[in-house]
């Protein structure tokens, strides 16, 4: 039996990671304005939500 390997476009898989950082980074910014502007009960009110 023969398994197929996927057409692979690199530049394509090149250009989504370049995106994906930048989403990444601009989401990082947003949330570290946000957490200066929070007290810190407030953002600490917010961590718990999420871990638990």
């Amino acid at each position: 039996m023969q398994v197929k390997i996927p057409n692979i476009d690199l530049k394509e898989l090149e250009e989504q990671k370049k995106i994906n950082l930048k989403e990444r980074l601009e989401f990082i910014k947003l949330y570290a304005e946000w957490i200066k502007k929070k007290s810190n009960k407030e953002w600490s009110s917010q961590q718990a939500k999420i871990v638990d």
